[in-house]
């Protein structure tokens, strides 16, 4: 995940927007408008619950503004993610030069949740819902972040995934509005040409207005491929851009892939290791 203010301002220069409502289609006459501008969203939201397991490639910049500071994060994040809550993740931070500085893993196998940092030789056990409360859980990227957090809700109120995958645009919109902290109600939505794709592009606030995002669609894929989150608390400015680069399912999973076995050098520490600048 590669994350800076250079690439959010280059977007911003060459982004051809269009505020104009994206056009009404007519294979589904009895939705709404703003239904028919959400169709993309709401499909490629579908799309991703669906799948039982997922395997994401991104990169990302991640910028920490602070009162008299900022820090900026470039890093590459392999993720797999399985239905309901384990993953597997290799976060690579990357400094402005391009060389790796700080590798890190985050596994889980769906009840308990190991941090290892590769460059310390330390790891940290921690339970799954303590995980994925935490601002840490963003780093393994926030597409697989919101898959594996939607699948903890849907656990939590009893309700398959499946049958989340398969419902009609109308509920699966009441149904984020009821257990999703996202306000789908009042988004913004617009066209936006980046890098030679148009995109449907979707600026939600948050339902307790604790953070920002902008999803990216395309339409030819039905995938989300470009997420812009900000959120701000206690003086500290996170903008978060994440570029998916693939997203696969995949048609094996090796069985060891959700367990950890630290290294012999490797040391336990009692507090969950928080990924920086976390």
């Amino acid at each position: 995940m590669t994350i800076s203010i250079g690439s959010i301002t280059h977007h911003s220069t060459i982004a051809q927007t269009s505020t104009e409502p994206l056009p009404a289609q007519p294979n589904n006459p009895n939705l709404s408008l703003p239904l028919l501008q959400a169709a993309p969203l709401l499909q490629a939201t579908s799309k991703l619950l669906a799948q039982p397991s997922y395997q994401l490639e991104s990169k990302g910049t991640l910028t920490s503004m602070f009162p008299d500071r900022s820090q900026v994060a470039d890093a590459q994040i392999l993720t797999t993610v399985a239905a309901p809550n384990k993953v597997n993740s290799e976060i690579t931070l990357i400094n402005p030069n391009d060389t790796v500085e700080r590798k890190y893993q985050i596994i889980s196998d769906g009840v308990q949740v190991w941090i290892y940092d590769v460059n310390q030789k330390q790891y940290s056990i921690s339970d799954y819902q303590q995980f994925i409360q935490s601002q840490s859980a963003i780093a393994v990227g926030t597409v697989a972040n919101f898959y594996l957090k939607t699948l903890d809700q849907v656990n939590n109120n009893k309700i398959a995934a499946r049958a989340i995958a398969i419902l009609p645009p109308d509920r699966l919109l009441r149904y984020f509005q009821r257990f999703i902290n996202l306000d789908l109600q009042n988004m913004a939505i617009r066209t936006e040409q980046l890098k030679a794709k148009t995109y449907s592009v979707y600026d939600i606030n948050a339902a307790d207005h604790s953070y920002e995002v902008t999803a990216y669609v395309t339409s030819q894929s039905a995938d989300i491929e470009r997420v812009d989150l900000s959120k701000t608390k206690d003086g500290l400015t996170l903008k978060i851009t994440e570029e998916i680069i693939s997203q696969t399912a995949p048609e094996t999973i090796p069985k060891d892939l959700f367990s950890f076995d630290p290294p012999d050098n490797a040391e336990q520490i009692t507090k969950q290791i928080a990924l920086p600048p976390f």
